[in-house]
């Protein structure tokens, strides 16, 4: 039995998630939890092949029929980790339908003690039987396609050019390093999947197209269209004239109202983050820090710092709630860069860059761009109150300047 398992465990209740957190470090105390509420996981795509988890732990108390489509979707599959199920107020004819739909064990909460409990994940975790299948090429990429360059590389995902072998189609894949999940707790792999759920289905011109994703026992990854005009930070390194600027902004304007439709914020634009097509519209990318705005399951925490600091929000860089003027104000940030080819604040250190975000005064325009200046400030507004209320009336704002 390993020593530090990895296990999902599917609970949406506070108080029952916090019981089972306890319970398995007792029995594990380095087994590394993965916690998804039951929404997150019924999101699971098709190819979820959830061999990047020893054990799978599953509530029913919560969207019970879904749960239970759930386990007969998955629980069966080769290779797939046996799955202990949770209820309370169960009854035989549940624990049956939970069998028959996969489950390796059933408990009832009411009855349920430490002991009983162990009992029951251990030898779970004793019968698992991997059944390794390869799916894919030693280039990180699926079967049937060919890798042809690296396009980034960074300390947890890389990103990578391939092509179909028979048709010839090009895509873009971010493959998740270190094994799928078994990365801080499957913390990487949450928010590798969120970017996958955050966009997946929408088609916008301003916005990558996401085709699918795949999990496999040590690989994890994205399939997205390929944009073939490079960067905005490509572009603006050019040089832009003020109206391919505003042109610009307008595109990533839209393509932000369309992720915010869906309640999502990208929390991490940059000239870095949008590329563009062969026509020159700009196309969001990089949805890896995106955050629904309604959820209550968020991956980050208020007070946890993540982005990039030339271009964060006063409020991002200080931990605080955030709602679509952060993006806003990120997008502010670019446009004066746009228009100038210069970033707004320049610092030695990060910290010194979000102080100056919050507390420095917005710099001037050169007198030629004068006519822009009420725009920029107002976007680049310290106070988010101060900002355009919304990224429709930001559009606006944008188009009515043109």
């Amino acid at each position: 039995m390993s020593e530090a398992p990895r296990v999902l465990v599917i609970e949406g209740i506070g108080p029952a998630r916090e019981w089972l957190r306890h319970h398995l470090h007792v029995l594990w105390p380095a087994a590394q939890l993965t916690e998804l509420a039951p929404a997150a996981a019924e999101g699971m795509p098709d190819e979820f092949g959830g061999g990047v988890f020893d054990l799978v732990v599953l509530s029913l108390d919560e969207r019970r029929e879904a749960a239970l489509e759930w386990l007969a979707r998955y629980a069966r599959r080769p290779g797939f980790p046996p799955v202990v199920t949770l209820a309370g107020g169960g009854d035989e004819a549940l624990a049956v339908r939970a069998i028959k739909a996969g489950a390796e064990d059933y408990l009832p909460r009411e009855r349920l003690r430490h002991a009983a409990l162990v009992r029951a994940l251990s030898q779970a975790l004793a019968s698992r039987r991997r059944e390794a299948v390869p799916t894919r090429t030693p280039g990180g990429v699926p079967r049937g396609w060919r890798r042809l360059e690296t396009l980034h590389s960074g300390e947890f995902s890389s990103v990578v050019l391939a092509e179909h072998e028979d048709s010839g189609e090009r895509r873009v894949y971010k493959l998740l390093h270190g094994g799928g999940v078994d990365l801080d707790a499957g913390l990487l792999y949450a928010r590798f999947l969120a970017e996958y759920q955050s966009i997946a289905g929408l088609d916008h011109p301003n916005v990558v197209r996401i085709h699918d994703i795949g999990v496999s026992d040590d690989q994890a990854w994205i399939a997205m269209e390929y944009l073939p005009g490079g960067t905005l930070a490509a572009r603006i390194g050019r040089g832009l004239a003020p109206g391919e600027a505003l042109a610009m902004a307008r595109g990533i304007a839209r393509g932000l109202l369309a992720v915010h439709g869906l309640g999502v914020l990208h929390r991490d634009l940059k000239p870095g983050n949008v590329m563009l097509r062969a026509d020159g519209q700009p196309a969001l990318i990089d949805f890896g820090l995106a955050k629904a705005m309604r959820s209550e399951q968020a991956i980050t925490s208020p007070g946890m710092i993540f982005g990039t600091p030339w271009y964060m929000s006063p409020e991002q860089g200080h931990g605080a709630p955030m709602d679509e003027r952060a993006d806003g104000y990120s997008l502010g940030v670019m446009l004066f860069e746009m228009l100038t080819g210069e970033r707004p604040f320049h610092a030695r250190t990060p910290m010194a860059l979000v102080y100056q975000h919050r507390n420095a005064p917005r710099p001037p325009l050169p007198p030629t761009l004068a006519d822009y200046q009420p725009l920029v400030h107002r976007m680049m507004a310290a106070d988010p109150a101060a900002r355009f209320e919304s990224t429709a009336h930001l559009l606006m704002a944008l188009e009515a300047a043109a």
